[in-house]
């Protein structure tokens, strides 16, 4: 009975706790547009075709990543299996690459290739950021 009480009250702490996170997801995903709006300096016509198709990219980008999660930590893993991890990894990174050409080739249908080279910056820049400020409010507390 015990172990039915603590497991009620960690999922109803579990709970309340799922609307902060998807309030902050929203916050991050609203930075993140506002930072690669203004970097790439798109106009609104290329915001509302670009978004869209970036937005595509993102889930496609998310599913491969999640698709090749080790299971396991590579310490624990007998050899064979650290290489079939590695066979994965490249596997993954070859669907990566294969995403990053086919979304590139559709970006260049309304957006200039200039804009498109520097969009990876543009992520990695507000990535940089994102972590600076996670980690200056980690400092402050």
């Amino acid at each position: 009975m015990k172990k039915w009480i603590v497991a009620s009250v960690l999922f109803g702490a579990f709970l309340l706790t799922l609307p902060q996170v998807t309030q902050a997801q929203d916050r991050i995903r609203a930075l993140k547009v506002a930072f690669i709006t203004d970097k790439l300096k798109l106009t609104p016509e290329e915001s509302e075709k670009f978004w869209p198709v970036y937005n595509q990219y993102e889930a496609e980008h998310k599913r491969i990543r999640q698709k090749y999660r080790p299971d396991q930590d590579i310490n624990t893993l007998s050899d064979q299996e650290v290489e079939r991890a590695m066979l994965d990894r490249f596997e993954m990174e070859e669907e990566l690459i294969k995403l990053k050409r086919d979304y590139f080739q559709r970006m260049k249908g309304f957006m200039a290739v200039r804009k498109i080279a520097l969009l990876q910056r543009s992520e990695q820049e507000f990535n940089k950021e994102l972590l600076r400020r996670v980690q200056e409010a980690r400092g402050k507390k």
